[in-house]
C-alpha cells in the first residue's frame, strides 16, 4: 500500500518518520515537483499585480513590454 502526504510540516514529518521506524514501515521522501499548481492566493495576488500594471500603463505612467519581447524572455 502507498500513502502520499503533501504539505507536511517538517516537525510532523519527523514524528511520522520516527513512528514508521518503530512500526517497521518503509518511508520515502520525494522532492517537490516543479510542476505543482500554484495555490489560489498566489494566483489572485498575481492577477492583482497584473491589473495594477495595466492601470498604470493606461494612465501613461509605465510602458508595457510587447508580446515578442515577453516570449523571447521565456
Amino acid at each position: 500500500m502507498e500513502l502520499l502526504l503533501k504539505n507536511v510540516d517538517p516537525k510532523d514529518f519527523a514524528l511520522l518518520r520516527n513512528l514508521s521506524k518503530r512500526l517497521g514501515i518503509q518511508i520515502e521522501k520525494q522532492k517537490e515537483s516543479v510542476d505543482d499548481k500554484p495555490d489560489n492566493a498566489t494566483v489572485a495576488e498575481d492577477l492583482r499585480e497584473a491589473i495594477a500594471e495595466i492601470k498604470l500603463a493606461q494612465a501613461g505612467k509605465i510602458k508595457l513590454q510587447n508580446a515578442r519581447d515577453f516570449i523571447n524572455e521565456l
